[in-house]
């Protein structure tokens, strides 16, 4: 277990201390007098002072985490994600794994609950059951998590979330909204600049299953996309129920063309890189020659932003989750107070400036 216990240790040494006073049998002609030996004592007091007290606070190591923030403890750490093969959610998982090695103080275990509900709560309580010091939570069903609370509660076991948010325990995450609305500008400044005052579609893959912030995140692109069309047509914005499911985005989307006419210029946003790439699919599958210009979310897949079928893409840098989640979390066990919400930067990621960020997935 990696919980912090107290040790103190004491060492004393002495030189030898003596006083001798002999005190002979006198006669009444012969006195013995007192010999005195003075005596020096030296004492050195080490103490290890306990990990509550050396640790620093875990916001030095949002992310910048270090072996460091252990202060010579291990922990031992359980992380639940939504899915196996999702791209954003295996970068997450890929920079836990990469995090933790590098810090040498830290493991972690990982279980993917495939969007399931109840078996993200088995696997928190697998973790519970197997001891861990704390638990991490990547899945996406807002309904789950008030009981998977319950669980780390009752156990006395620290918790965090992110993606989506569990109430009384600590959510890691980039603003959604923001992101969002990030999207929409982007989106509306570039399809300015290649149709000119043409009055385009706006569609918006929508996830409501996952709950207030997934809703957040996609109620941002309008008001983002209106910066630079303020007087769009209610009629040319169309939702597209998505539930974070690539093949219902693709099918969706395909019905929701068939109210728009051939040669038509289409904004889009999805709720990730991988769904926004489905709506798209739809859209170049539809054979009505339209132009469109497509924004994700996560910056899961830069290659689509080279090829061309996104525009862009909103850059959380998954890779760096781990960095500001492994600190809170340890934070947490070490028994500092971690806000309700830690934010993680953002940065719209385009052709222009993807090599800036990832340079080895610079586009030729």
């Amino acid at each position: 277990m990696g919980r912090p216990k107290r040790m103190r240790q004491v060492v004393i040494s002495s030189t030898a201390a003596l006083a001798l006073v002999l005190t002979g049998c006198s006669s009444s002609s012969e006195e013995t007098a007192p010999v005195e030996e003075t005596a020096t004592v030296e004492e050195e007091v080490t103490v290890e002072e306990t990990a509550e007290a050396t640790a620093r606070s875990f916001e030095d190591f949002l992310g910048t985490p270090s072996s460091d923030q252990c202060a010579g403890n291990t922990y031992d750490l359980g992380f639940d994600v939504f899915s196996d093969n999702e791209s954003f959610a295996l970068k997450v998982r890929e920079g836990i794994d990469r995090v933790s090695a590098e810090m040498g103080c830290v493991s972690v275990a990982s279980l993917s609950d495939n969007a399931d509900p109840i078996k993200a709560l088995e696997n928190v309580k697998i973790f519970i059951q197997q001891g861990k010091d704390g638990i991490m939570l990547a899945q996406v069903i807002a309904a789950a998590q008030p009981g998977i609370v319950s669980e780390l509660q009752a156990a006395g076991v620290p918790g965090l979330s992110t993606f989506v948010p569990a109430p009384g325990i600590p959510f890691v995450d980039q603003d959604n909204f923001r992101s969002g609305e990030k999207a929409g500008e982007a989106l509306g400044n570039a399809g300015k600049e290649a149709w000119g005052d043409e009055v385009p579609y706006l569609l918006i893959g929508s996830f409501q299953e996952g709950g207030e912030l997934s809703i957040q995140r996609m109620d941002g692109y309008l008001p983002g996309v209106k910066v630079a069309y303020p007087d769009l047509p209610e009629a040319n914005i169309l939702d597209v129920p998505t539930a974070a499911d690539p093949a219902q985005a693709n099918s969706n989307t395909g019905n929701v063309l068939s109210s728009i006419p051939n040669g038509a210029k289409i904004l889009l946003g999805g709720i990730n890189d991988d769904n926004t790439l489905a709506m798209v699919q739809a859209i170049e599958n539809a054979n009505k020659d339209y132009e469109f210009l497509a924004i994700g979310q996560g910056a899961s897949v830069l290659d689509a932003i080279c090829s061309g079928s996104l525009y862009g893409s909103v850059a959380y840098f998954p890779e760096n989750y781990a960095a500001y989640m492994i600190p809170a979390v340890i934070g947490m066990i070490q028994g500092q107070s971690v806000p309700d919400f830690v934010e993680l930067p953002t940065v719209v990621l385009t052709k222009a400036n993807l090599s800036e960020y990832y340079p080895e997935s610079a586009c030729s």
